[in-house]
């Protein structure tokens, strides 16, 4: 058995336990094995503030320079900064040192070949690169980035457009690292920004950075409340995710979010535009509602895999399509932006079609949008060999109509049920909608009947 961690690189990303898993000695052959694997001359890094940032972020800078990679250093920083380098840098990729929204102990490596993010098979090939030891040799150096952080914040605001009108928002970065740029983007955008937990610090005292949980929103919330802003925005570990809270602090999901910008989008595509240039991608874990609206303004929708490397991979593959999105919060705006989910970018948005309509709160934007009784998302440990439940979770649902394009999504009369594996952990996620409280708990019975003798269903019943 290998003594590296080999189980660390995941679907999306490389990402353990800080000190043991993902030590300085793993993080110098990994800047060995990504410049070989490559084969690239340079390369931008970038790092969050974990405590374990600084050792990893040396080890693996000088794991790049040894295989003779340029190393554009970029500090501190967000994910979303890291993708812009891809773009306005002259490198061969990039490289963020995180583990986004996963506790302190833990930390990681996502990584883009060009401008696109490596995940699948590209890792594991990555692995076995990293796993045979056979590495370019060379001396690369360090290159510094004066005025890239301006220059980053400037094409954010040039591309979303500065409001037309005052807006209030408070903004919780779960004193993770987007925190002080995020204050400094809403300065330059002339709106009122109320910071909530924007300083840094790496033990996240106050709760976690995944604001796609609503627990997670709570002093969000009551913020928007007692300040009297427009709306709220959460803020994820790296800056790549967002969630909102409304004027009354109410969590909203992603995918409300999601319709939302996409019928702003689609109310500007001309009526005679292409197929593509009407299409909004999305993940198998959305509303049904999002389908409804999509098409309602005369999109057309397209479910997928979910997975922030894919859809920004679907995007590349269709480059007409304007929007793509994802339960989790990432967003992918691709009519004036370049495709990467970046949470100041969609902040930055998110503030320009508030300042831009004509409505009197927040919750009106949402105005048409059907709410239809749903499970949260259930997170039900997996009970053995991944393909063998997945196989027969297929054989249950056999004489049903169902997506297999992630895990099983099936069709009922009324609703819908998905149960997909984890790209990340050993657990099936899973989540059921339909139009009425009834039709929810007879496709719940449904799934029972089915499945519960293979699977302990209890916490998707009382999700």
């Amino acid at each position: 058995m290998s003594e590296w961690a080999l189980h660390c690189f995941k679907a999306y990303d490389i990402r353990g336990i800080a000190h043991s898993e993902l030590d300085s000695t793993f993080a110098d052959r990994l800047g060995r094995a990504l410049t070989t694997f490559l084969d690239c001359k340079a390369l931008a890094v970038g790092r969050d503030i974990r405590e374990s940032g600084p050792e990893l972020h040396a080890a693996f800078v000088n794991g790049l320079k040894d295989a003779g990679c340029d190393v554009y250093d970029l500090g501190i920083c967000t994910t979303g900064a890291v993708y812009h380098a891809t773009t306005a840098l002259p490198v061969d990729g990039g490289v963020m040192i995180t583990a986004s929204h996963n506790p302190p102990e833990y930390n990681g490596f996502k990584m883009c070949r060009g401008s696109a993010a490596m995940a699948g098979d590209e890792i594991q090939d990555l692995r076995a690169v990293f796993e045979a030891g056979d590495f370019n040799t060379g001396s690369g150096q360090i290159v510094a980035t004066p005025g890239f952080n301006d220059d980053y914040l400037a094409t954010i605001i040039q591309k979303a457009g500065l409001p037309g009108r005052p807006v209030k928002l408070v903004v919780d970065a779960a004193n993770a690292v987007p925190g002080p740029i995020m204050i400094e983007l809403g300065r330059r955008i002339g709106c009122d920004l109320i910071p909530l937990y924007c300083n840094w610090d790496n033990t996240f005292p106050n709760h976690p950075p995944d604001p796609t949980r609503p627990q997670n929103m709570v002093d969000l919330g009551e913020a928007v409340v007692k300040h009297g802003a427009d709306f709220g925005i959460g803020i994820d570990g790296d800056g790549d995710r967002i969630g909102v809270v409304d004027e009354d602090g109410a969590f909203i999901h992603p995918d409300r979010l999601l319709a939302v910008f996409a019928r702003d989008i689609l109310s500007r595509v001309p009526a005679d535009a292409s197929e593509a240039e009407r299409t909004i991608i999305f993940d198998v874990k959305c509303s049904m509602a999002l389908e409804k609206t999509i098409e309602a303004a005369g999109g057309i929708s397209h479910m997928m895999r979910t997975g922030h490397s894919f859809l920004k991979q679907a995007l590349r593959e269709n480059p007409e399509v304007p929007m793509a999105g994802e339960m989790s919060g990432h967003f992918f705006f691709h009519d004036r932006w370049n495709g990467f989910d970046d949470s100041l970018y969609a902040t930055a948005r998110l503030i320009e079609l508030v300042a831009r309509s004509d409505v009197n709160s927040f919750s009106k934007l949402f105005d048409g949008i059907p709410t239809y009784p749903s499970t949260g998302e259930a997170k039900v440990p997996l009970p053995g060999e991944r393909e063998v439940i997945m196989d027969a979770v297929r054989e249950a649902f056999a004489d049903m109509e169902f997506s297999a394009v992630d895990g099983v999504r099936v069709r009922y009369p009324n609703g819908w049920y998905l149960c997909r594996p984890s790209n990340t952990e050993p657990i099936l996620v899973m989540r059921a909608e339909a139009k009425e409280a009834d039709a929810l708990e007879a496709i719940k019975a449904d799934v029972e009947s089915r499945i519960g003798q293979i699977i302990d269903l209890d916490q998707f019943h009382n999700s």
